[in-house]
């Protein structure tokens, strides 16, 4: 029986604009190849250590403009702003569609809710603003949020799930884990948890109601 539901955030609950972010890197910082640091789904070198907690934020904005062109379009030097960079990496993140907080807040009554998300500071702060824009404070929605820059270790690493349950003392047998990375989906698989493919034209309460209702029967 499901007791519990384990959210990833990106890509589920907050859609993800990648091309947003390049492009605003692009025209705002001027760095031109940061798509190849950005991932849908786990970001690599320096950004990994970012979200890992292994660098902090000031570090993360000091790499940024090393990668930055010095002078701008209209020839004049460049100078780049932690604003700016802010700006250009929260391009990754939307709106949170009010259907999805409907579903969250639907399920919040019923069941245990946990987040589990691979995240940084920069982006986690703006992710509280999304949650505070639509009436709710994350907190209010979920039990704990386990974030990955906190964690010191991301998703899919199968110790960010242990480190979970050992916290919270769910039992994967129980819980529902919803994310829309197959690599994160299939780590939790492993560990015995229920677990729930989401893709960004999904809707989230059909999803996870057909899961639960299949489970019932």
């Amino acid at each position: 029986m499901i007791k519990n539901l384990v959210f990833d955030l990106g890509g589920v609950i907050v859609p993800l604009n990648r091309m947003a972010c390049i492009r605003a890197f692009n025209d705002v910082v001027g760095y031109k190849d940061f798509g190849d640091v950005l991932r849908s789904y786990r970001q690599v070198g320096y950004f990994e250590k970012f979200e890992t907690g292994r660098i902090t934020a000031p570090v993360f904005r000091d790499i940024i403009r090393s990668h930055s062109v010095t002078v701008a379009p209209d020839g004049k030097p460049r100078t780049v702003t932690d604003s700016q960079i802010d700006y250009s990496l929260n391009c990754f993140l939307g709106e949170i569609p009010q259907e999805r907080i409907d579903a969250l807040l639907h399920f919040r009554q019923s069941y245990r809710m946990l987040l589990l998300s691979n995240t940084n500071p920069i982006g986690m702060g703006y992710c509280r603003k999304l949650f505070r824009n639509k009436g709710y404070d994350a907190k209010e929605i979920f039990e704990k949020l386990y974030l990955s820059y906190q964690m010191k270790v991301a998703k899919p690493d199968p110790l960010i799930f242990r480190k979970m349950i050992d916290d919270s003392g769910i039992v994967p047998e129980e819980t529902l884990y919803i994310d829309d990375s197959p690599a994160n989906t299939d780590a939790g698989r492993a560990l015995g948890f229920h677990v729930v493919l989401f893709n960004s034209k999904d809707n989230l309460y059909g999803k996870i109601s057909e899961y639960l209702e299949r489970e019932q029967r």
